[in-house]
C-alpha cells in the first residue's frame, strides 16, 4: 500500500469515528421493510432498540446514522387510535394550526366516498405522525377505494413515521393554494406502497402557486407484484406511475430514500422514481438507492412547453427550461436480474441547465443508457460517474469528463449486494477530479482525502 492510500485510510477511520460518536441510531435504514403490519402492541422502547439493531448492519448502517428520530412531538397534541380509523379525516381537516397529530399502532381504514375518505391539511403547521416514531406501527390503507390518501395544500407540514399504501391513484398529492405558494413538506421515514399513479405527487394549482422547499427523506417507496395489477394504463403510455413526480417545485431535497420495483411489466415504461420537470429549480437529490425501477432519476423531460418561470430569470434568452440548476449525487441505481428487461435509463436530462451529476454509481443492465443528456437548451456537468454508457442526443452540450463507462461487476466487492468498490478497481479508484458540491458518498464519508474515486462510494 503506497504512503498516499495510506493516509487516506487514517484519514477515514478518523472521519468515520467522528460520525458514529456524534450520529443518531433512532432510525430505520430504507429498504428493511416488508410492507405488513407489525405487531401493534410492540412498545416505543423496543421499537428504539430494533432501530439502533439495524444501524449496525454494514450495508445500510450509514444511512441510519443520518436519519435520527424526530424530536419529540410538543402541544397541541391529539392522540388517534385505530378505532377511530374513519374520523381520522375529519379530525386532520379541523385541527387547529400548529397540531401534531400522533396516530398509535394499528392498520387504519376509510370509510364513505373520497371526500370522507381522503385526509386533507389545508392548516399550516400540522404533522401527522406515528406515536412511537416505527413507520411500521401505523398503516394507513387506501385499499384501492381512496383516490388519493393524503391532500396538501398547506406550509410547514409533516408527514412521518407511517406506511401508507394502495391508493387508487396518489398515496400523497400536494399542489399550490389559492393564497399563493405552499413551502416546507416534510415527507419523512415514510414506507410507502403500492400506487395506481404516482406514489408522490407534487404540483402548481393551475394558477402558478407552487410547492417549494420540499424534502423527502429516510423513505421507501415500494411497488410490489401485486401493486403492478393496480397501475393506471389508460394513459400516460399504458403504465401511469412513478415515485416522487414534481411541476415546477423549487429548492427540493430528496435524500437518503429507498426506490424499489417502480415498473410495469406489461410492455409499458413507467415514470421516474425520482422526476422534476416543467421549470423545477435547484433540486438536490442524493445518496439514494434506485433499484429494479423503469427510470432512475429525471431533470426535465420535454423539448418544449409550458412550465414555471423565475422573475430573476436565470438564463435569459433560453426559450424553454425543462429543469434549472440542481444536483444529483452519490446514489445507486441499478436493475437485478428480475428488473433488467424493464430498465430504461439511469439518470436523464432532458432541457436540464445547469444541472450537476456527479459521483453516482449506474452498473449493470442499461436497455438505453446510464446518463442521457438531451435537447439543446441542456447544459450540464457530468463527472466522476461510473456507468455502462452516456448518450448525448439533439444539441445537449456539457463538461463531461472523468466517468466511466463499460463498468463491469468485477469492480465491485459483492454485486448486487454490495456495490462499494473492490480493492482491485484500478480504473475506478482515485480517478476522479475533485469537484464542488461531491457532497458525501452513501456511507457518509467525504470525496476529498487525495484524488477521488469514481462513483457513489469511496473505496476503503
Amino acid at each position: 500500500m503506497n504512503e498516499c492510500r495510506a493516509a487516506r485510510m487514517l484519514l477515514r477511520v478518523i472521519w468515520l469515528g467522528f460520525g458514529l460518536a456524534c450520529g443518531s441510531t433512532g432510525q430505520q435504514a430504507p429498504g428493511r421493510d416488508d410492507g405488513g403490519a407489525s405487531d401493534a402492541s410492540s412498545t416505543a422502547d423496543a421499537g428504539r432498540a430494533a432501530d439502533a439493531s439495524s444501524a449496525a448492519d454494514a450495508s445500510d448502517g450509514a444511512v441510519a446514522l443520518a436519519c435520527p428520530s424526530l424530536p419529540e412531538p410538543t402541544e397541541p397534541i391529539i392522540t388517534v387510535s385505530a378505532i377511530q380509523s374513519a374520523d381520522l379525516p375529519s379530525i386532520v381537516r379541523e385541527a387547529s394550526p400548529g397540531t401534531t397529530i400522533l396516530l398509535e399502532p394499528g392498520v387504519y381504514t376509510m370509510t364513505g366516498d373520497e371526500s370522507s375518505r381522503r385526509i386533507n391539511i389545508a392548516s399550516d403547521g400540522i404533522t401527522v405522525r406515528s406515536s412511537t416514531g416505527r413507520r411500521d406501527d401505523v398503516i394507513i390503507d387506501g385499499e384501492y377505494q381512496t383516490n388519493e390518501i393524503f391532500f396538501v395544500q398547506a406550509s410547514h407540514v409533516a408527514i412521518a413515521d407511517l406506511t401508507v399504501r394502495r391508493a387508487v391513484d396518489h398515496l400523497i398529492h400536494a399542489t399550490g393554494r389559492e393564497s399563493g405558494t405552499i413551502e416546507d413538506l416534510r415527507l419523512y421515514n415514510l414506507a410507502l406502497y403500492d400506487s395506481g399513479e404516482q406514489f408522490i405527487k407534487v404540483n402548481s394549482d393551475g394558477q402558478m402557486h407552487y410547492v417549494d422547499q420540499g424534502r423527502l427523506e429516510c423513505s421507501l417507496l415500494r411497488m410490489t407484484s401485486e401493486g403492478r395489477q393496480h397501475v393506471e394504463t389508460q394513459y400516460g403510455g399504458g403504465c401511469y406511475t412513478g415515485g416522487i413526480d414534481a411541476h415546477g417545485a423549487r429548492g427540493w431535497q430528496v435524500r437518503l430514500n429507498a426506490f424499489e420495483g417502480i415498473r410495469c411489466e406489461n410492455g409499458s415504461l413507467a415514470e421516474h422514481a425520482v422526476h422534476f420537470w416543467s421549470g423545477a429549480r435547484d433540486t438536490l437529490v442524493e445518496r439514494n438507492k434506485i433499484v429494479d425501477c423503469a427510470r432512475g432519476v429525471g431533470f426535465g423531460l420535454v423539448e418544449s412547453g409550458v412550465g414555471r418561470t423565475y422573475d430573476d430569470d436565470p438564463y435569459p434568452g433560453v426559450a424553454y427550461v425543462g429543469h434549472y440548476d440542481g444536483i444529483i449525487r452519490n446514489n445507486l441505481i441499478y436493475a437485478t436480474s428480475a428488473g433488467a428487461p424493464y430498465f430504461d435509463t439511469g439518470i436523464e436530462l432532458d432541457q436540464a441547465r445547469g444541472a450537476r451529476v456527479y459521483h453516482n454509481t449506474l452498473p449493470g443492465a442499461a436497455t438505453f443508457s446510464s446518463i442521457d443528456y438531451r435537447f439543446s437548451n441542456t447544459q450540464v456537468s457530468i463527472r466522476n460517474n461510473i456507468t455502462i454508457r452516456i448518450t448525448r442526443r439533439d444539441g445537449a452540450s456539457g463538461t463531461v469528463d472523468h466517468n466511466l463507462e463499460s463498468a463491469s461487476f468485477g469492480l465491485f466487492r459483492d454485486p448486487p449486494s454490495d456495490f462499494r468498490l473492490d480493492a482491485s478497481a484500478s480504473t475506478a479508484i482515485d480517478q476522479g477530479v475533485l469537484v464542488p458540491e461531491a457532497g458525501l458518498d452513501l456511507d457518509g464519508r467525504p470525496h476529498e482525502v487525495g484524488l477521488p474515486d469514481l462513483g457513489a462510494y469511496e473505496a476503503e
